[in-house]
């Protein structure tokens, strides 16, 4: 059994997809779908991870921010107003710069100031992105799950298994909240948190891979555009908008996983 687990294949896939599933199906008439997106995404950081607090890596840093953002999903959902979205996107980018903190530490203080602002923007865009998209919870679990696979993709040719992993999962987990609606043949109430873990998770995997693995910066650029991909499509039907949405989101990450493929060595 710990050999099972200790699969990658099982960490970043089959146990966040089914762990998400299991919460997803009892709250697929709720707003709170982001719930098992965390459910998903901690199976795998329990895992690949650990929780300690004795000492804080980025990856830990990422995995506490990622189950984190559920608080900010209540924010969303509760406090229904633009004013406390653009708060939840102002919270992440500067998160973004405490998961990274030890690696930009160790840049001449310009250097360290433009990652340092180059990241949060890309943590910024990425979620205030998901919190637009997600006014259809199909297509913001569609295209979270494009970023999420994309990323982890991405972060596996950068020569970093364990960012790959927890990648891979983020996708896992927003799949299985798109497979939820899908099968149900409806959306989730409107809401506008439903792939926010996941694509915090994800985007945060995608800016330490570059920090910390062999990534070129340029090899994000194509995963701007996962969530706008998703909003073409415009079927009504919750499943052959979720049939559509995948795909469409799937381009701009297959792109990213191609520049990744190539990049000179």
């Amino acid at each position: 059994m710990q050999d099972w687990l200790g699969h990658p294949a099982v960490q970043g896939g089959i146990l966040p997809f089914i762990a998400a599933l299991a919460v997803a199906a009892p709250l697929a008439r709720t707003r709170w779908l982001a719930l098992a997106q965390v459910a998903g995404f901690a199976a795998c950081a329990t895992l690949a991870i650990g929780w300690s607090l004795e000492s804080l890596p980025s990856t830990r840093r990422l995995a506490l921010v990622a189950v984190a953002s559920l608080a900010l999903c209540v924010l969303v959902e509760q406090v229904r107003t633009r004013s406390a979205r653009i708060l939840v996107v102002a919270v992440l980018a500067a998160s973004s710069a405490w998961v990274l903190w030890r690696l930009l530490a160790q840049k001449e203080l310009a250097a360290a100031a433009g990652a340092g602002l180059v990241i949060a923007a890309y943590v910024a865009w990425q979620a205030a992105a998901t919190l637009r998209v997600s006014a259809d919870p199909v297509r913001g679990a569609a295209a979270a799950a494009a970023l999420g696979f994309g990323t982890g993709v991405v972060a596996i040719l950068g020569a970093s298994a364990l960012l790959g992993v927890s990648g891979l999962a983020a996708g896992s987990a927003a799949a299985a909240t798109l497979c939820v609606q899908a099968l149900r043949g409806r959306p989730a109430p409107d809401g506008r948190s439903v792939s926010l873990p996941a694509t915090v998770a994800a985007s945060l995997v995608g800016v330490a891979a570059v920090m910390t693995a062999e990534l070129p910066w340029y090899v994000l650029i194509p995963l701007l555009a996962v969530a706008p991909a998703a909003m073409l499509a415009t079927p009504a039907g919750a499943r052959w908008r979720a049939s559509l949405a995948f795909p469409l989101s799937l381009v701009p990450a297959l792109a990213a996983v191609a520049l990744a493929w190539y990049r000179p060595l």
